[in-house]
């Protein structure tokens, strides 16, 4: 069997015959019982405030559509869509913004978006596939370089025939390792070889930064660097935006990607902009997610686990081989708890501990998951 494959029918196996309902933060319930949840990316834990709620209740009452009825390059218009894309300019201090019914679709927005403006696209090795499929699907010349190294995509850029404008393209988290790159770096080398940077953001974005803008803000680059994110990960809601000056916007309504899909659903729009609306207006929610991520990190520094430095709301660690990883799993599973053994990108054959941290984790749930890891490495002597 494919590893990959083994590794999602091992982990189907801990939840075979079992219902896995009403999570979206720190908790969710299992056949009826609680656990405590470290899965998923709904990274502020949004999912059940009352502000997202309402907001959803009050476009069904009002007799918003379902769907959109007619895309905006046919003369539709639906003030929902123009609401979250107001909300994601804000949010992002950018002149504008496009609404996405998915985040796949972003690589697809930011490369007609700049498309008179880069050559060749330059994407790290580990960059989302969507951001690669994207270059594909537009005919793009491709080069790769190694993962989150800065000489390395010196090396590629330097190789270019001159005159060839670059894009480079990474994740702004990664989203297994939640690893960042180090986009001072790629900006200075972007200015010196007239480049452009496309970062997403999808797992970054409502946590890393100062207000959540992502690793553009952390870096302080924001302003050198063009963004797209989904909102299904720290922002808790359906669809994506990229965002850019009026002229770029107006390039991606245009791709045949995104004018030959659904723009998605205006109710879920609504719910969107109510989320940006509550994170700009409570930029502690960002802070305390990342406070609860670093103390769980530091607790698992000290029984030796080697974690990287790094202010996303996930913590992932790959330790002895498959079975000790899915034993651990289950462990897990036996206290009631949630935990995700993961073969997303970059995971390896054995895969890898991936635990979303949420900020509404009490210090103790915390201080009880790394008990459990601290049993395991004592039974497997792995320190």
């Amino acid at each position: 069997m494919d590893l990959h494959l083994q590794l999602m029918s091992d982990h189907a196996q801990i939840l075979d015959g079992h219902r896995v309902s009403q999570g979206g933060g720190g908790r969710l319930v299992v056949d009826g019982r609680p656990f405590v949840n470290f899965a998923g990316c709904n990274y502020l834990a949004l999912t059940n405030r009352p502000e997202l709620r309402e907001a959803a209740h009050k476009a069904l009452d009002e007799g918003c559509l379902f769907s959109r009825y007619l895309h905006n390059a046919y003369g539709g218009f639906d003030e929902a869509f123009e609401k979250v894309e107001r909300e994601a300019s804000r949010f992002f201090g950018t002149e504008a913004a496009i609404y996405l019914p998915s985040g796949y679709l972003i690589g697809f927005a930011g490369l007609a978006a700049l498309a008179p403006h880069f050559d060749v696209v330059v994407l790290d090795e580990q960059a989302h596939w969507c951001l690669y499929h994207a270059a594909k699907v537009h005919g793009c010349e491709i080069h790769r370089f190694a993962h989150r190294d800065a000489d390395a995509l010196e090396e590629v850029l330097a190789s270019l025939p001159q005159g060839q404008r670059p894009l480079i393209a990474t994740d702004g988290a990664f989203a297994t390792s939640g690893a960042l790159p180090p986009l001072d770096r790629y900006s200075a080398l972007a200015d010196h070889f007239d480049g452009q940077i496309l970062v997403d953001e999808s797992h970054a974005a409502g946590v890393i930064g100062e207000t959540g803008r992502g690793a553009a803000q952390h870096f302080g680059v924001a302003d050198r660097v063009n963004i797209g994110s989904t909102l299904s990960k720290g922002l808790c809601a359906q669809g994506a935006v990229f965002t850019g000056t009026a002229q770029m916007i107006e390039r991606a309504r245009m791709t045949p990607a995104i004018r030959g899909s659904s723009p998605g659903s205006p109710i879920s729009a609504e719910v969107a902009a109510a989320a940006l609306r509550l994170v700009i207006e409570q930029p502690e929610l960002c802070a305390r997610a990342r406070e609860n991520a670093q103390y769980f990190r530091e607790g698992l520094r000290e029984l030796g686990i080697d974690i990287i430095e790094t202010p996303a709301a996930y913590v992932s660690f790959g330790l002895g081989e498959f079975e000790d990883l899915r034993a651990l799993q289950q462990s897990f599973f036996e206290a009631e708890m949630y935990v995700l053994h993961s073969n997303y990108i970059a995971a390896g054959p054995a895969g890898m501990i991936r635990m979303s941290i949420f900020p509404d984790h009490e210090q103790g749930q915390l201080d009880d998951a790394t008990s459990i890891i601290s049993r395991w490495l004592a039974e497997r002597n792995l320190f």
